[in-house]
């Protein structure tokens, strides 16, 4: 018996016959194509009971280990667990109605043993087919006139009956069938059936895309064409919420260049921002500030204003607008130079210049055409979208992460974070704040210590974060935008290390005047809060303008901060006039500093602050009503005062 049990451990490891498989059930297909002629698209339309359903297929989020899974993955919007549950009661459950659902779209992903993606199916395996002969077709007679398993891939087989029919089993350990289309069906079929058990016999059709010939025809990942049919099914009347098309839009640069900030799945290089820093919902185009330090939209947001000036190639209108498109062409060749490498990796042709000239020229030779009405319509391949991602990841990345790291505002979320083990593997904050906002308030429903740490977390983060500008969008955009502008631009070399070493003096010079002026968390002493005062120096005749900082520079005069761009140039100036202030202190006027004299501090925009001041002032109620030229004079002095305000702040 000894030696019996030797030679096993030694056959063992050498044979794949003993290894075991997670089979779904055989379910019956009819395969349909759909497309053009020469390029098909094969499905297996499967007609199955909806306990099947529930059994074999799942939706994202509830895929086995997706909170791990990188954005880039990401195969489906968020799901509406109230809308769910509204066409369950409404529809489903409720009496007098035919009952009909369109068919789920679905796809099957290879995954690795931790169920994460892979970017290929696995070959197929004799032992594989073997083993779905030996549990399904040798043990029933069912299968008798059906011809021998036929592997589609590693973990995919079909047993034929004919030409176009058939049983299809996949093995769910090595693939995750994915409902990509038809999620909020499913949940719906998912809570009817806990609630009435005869839901559970009930037939609903799945389309199967087959993506393994499409992936071995196009080069893609089973993911990318998973995203790809997402982005295409959902492009309909019914609009996919914005974040998730920026997390899975592959064409449109500003969308990728987002997803490169804050995609985790790069094993050398940090993502700008932590996940669970990162704002995913973004609802009216803000970030939770009591929970993130930065969202989604708010990072699209940034890389528009500061790389782009918000010029824009986004959407179809965008394309067409010619100024808009040279606008945008320009910033590209600025901060990106990528011609160069298109013509080399690529071809001239597929250049950003040579594209931009050909829908320029489309327009002339058909200027005088009557018949023909064409219009500017600027375009550029999906190629050269992956190779401007890829260039702007090797240029920028590094640069924003240091900034969002290291700026004190900011760092001080992160050093909170880390306190309350919001980024530390495995603790209760960190899954929850990884999870989705579903995910969420199933974790915090009936967890009364989730509540109370999340409670706890989000009271300390509004402290650090209420009212100050560094953590607001346009206080954002403003501070990027003073980084381009300011620092990024002077690159000679334009590589990621130029770019690294200016955002470092950046942030050093930053940090320099937010230590300056802003000694403490009190809205005495911290001037970046919205509501700071002026101490020394106010205009008592100008009111709230003339006392209230921040009012007529990016607080409007119901007291809303402004969000326009021309509200950003200023704020983003006024960020580069103090940093260049200081260093114009430090190197250029050390004798004077040193003797008790200090340079005097200006603002770069002073006159377009004094125009900015005088519109609200002319809002204001006088008793004696100001002229023109009174109005002009008044807002030139609390101008002056609030230049005072900080050159006393700076050298205090």
């Amino acid at each position: 018996m000894a030696k019996e049990k030797q030679v096993k451990k030694k056959k063992a490891p050498k044979s794949k016959q003993d290894k075991t498989y997670n089979f779904s059930s055989p379910h019956d297909y009819y395969i349909a194509t759909f497309g053009r002629p020469d390029e098909p698209i094969n499905m297996y339309v499967l007609n199955l009971s909806v306990g099947h359903m529930l059994q074999d297929f799942k939706i994202f989020e509830d895929l086995n280990n997706v909170s791990s899974w990188p954005i880039s993955t990401l195969i489906q919007r968020e799901l509406d667990h109230k809308r769910a549950s509204l066409i369950c009661k409404d529809y489903l459950l409720k009496g007098g109605d035919t009952k009909y659902f369109p068919p789920l779209i679905a796809v099957l992903i290879p995954t690795d043993n931790e169920y994460k993606p892979l970017d290929e199916f696995p070959p197929s395996s004799s032992e594989e087919t073997k083993a779905i002969e030996a549990k399904f077709v040798k043990a029933n007679e069912y299968y008798d006139q059906y011809e021998p398993p036929e592997a589609i891939s590693g973990g995919i087989t079909k047993i034929p009956f004919g030409g176009d029919q058939g049983d299809l089993v996949w093995d769910k350990g090595a693939v995750s069938a994915v409902v990509i289309d038809g999620q909020h069906r499913y949940k719906a079929l998912d809570e009817a059936k806990k609630l009435d058990k005869t839901f559970e016999d009930c037939l609903v059709t799945i389309t199967l895309i087959d993506l393994t010939e499409i992936c071995a025809s196009t080069g893609k990942t089973p993911t990318d064409v998973a995203r790809d049919l997402f982005v295409t099914i959902n492009n309909t009347p019914i609009e996919v919420d914005e974040t998730r098309l920026v997390l899975m839009d592959d064409k449109d640069v500003l969308s990728t260049f987002t997803q490169v900030l804050i995609d985790d799945s790069f094993e050398d290089e940090k993502p700008a921002i932590p996940p669970e820093l990162i704002d995913w919902d973004c609802e009216g185009g803000k970030h939770n500030i009591s929970n993130s330090l930065s969202g989604v939209l708010v990072l699209r947001q940034i890389i528009l204003s500061a790389m782009f000036d918000e010029a824009k190639v986004s959407t179809v209108d965008d394309r067409t607008n010619v100024r808009g498109v040279r606008k945008w062409k320009d910033k590209i060749e600025d901060w990106l130079a990528p011609d160069e490498q298109i013509e080399s990796e690529i071809g001239a042709q597929e250049k950003i210049s040579h594209r931009f000239r050909l829908a320029e020229e489309e327009i002339r030779d058909n200027h005088d055409d009557e018949e023909e009405d064409s219009i500017f319509l600027f375009s550029y391949s999906s190629v050269v979208s992956r190779l401007l991602k890829k260039r702007f990841k090797e240029l920028y990345l590094s640069s924003f992460e240091h900034v969002f790291s290291s700026l004190l505002p900011f760092e001080k979320i992160s050093t909170l974070a880390k306190k309350h083990g919001v980024l530390d593997v495995n603790k209760p904050l960190n899954n929850y704040y990884r999870a989705f906002k579903g995910k969420r308030e199933v974790l915090r429903k009936g967890n009364q210590d989730i509540k109370n740490a999340v409670s706890m977390y989000e009271k300390e983060c509004a402290t650090i974060t209420d009212k100050s500008i560094p953590h607001t969008v346009m206080g954002q955009k403003s501070i990027f935008k003073a980084l381009f502008d300011g620092f990024l631009s002077s690159a000679q070399d334009k590589t990621n290390d130029e770019y690294l070493e200016l955002a470092k003096e950046f942030s050093e010079g930053f940090n320099d005047i937010y230590g300056r002026l802003c000694p403490s968390m009190s809205s005495d002493e911290n001037f970046f809060l919205t509501d700071y005062k002026m101490k020394k120096n106010k205009v008592s005749k100008a009111k709230s303008v003339g006392g209230d900082f921040w009012k007529g520079i990016i607080i409007k005069y119901n007291g809303e901060i402004d969000y326009s761009r021309s509200a950003v140039l200023i704020m983003s100036q006024l960020i580069q006039d103090l940093i260049f202030y200081l260093y114009t202190d430090t190197d250029e006027d050390a004798e004077d500093s040193n003797s008790g004299d200090s340079s005097v501090f200006e603002f770069t925009d002073f006159n377009k602050l004094v125009q900015r001041h005088k519109r609200l002032i002319n809002k204001l109620e006088f008793e004696d009503d100001l002229t023109e030229e009174e109005q002009v004079e008044l807002a030139e002095k609390v101008v002056k005062s609030k230049q005072k305000e900080l050159e006393r702040l700076l050298n205090q």
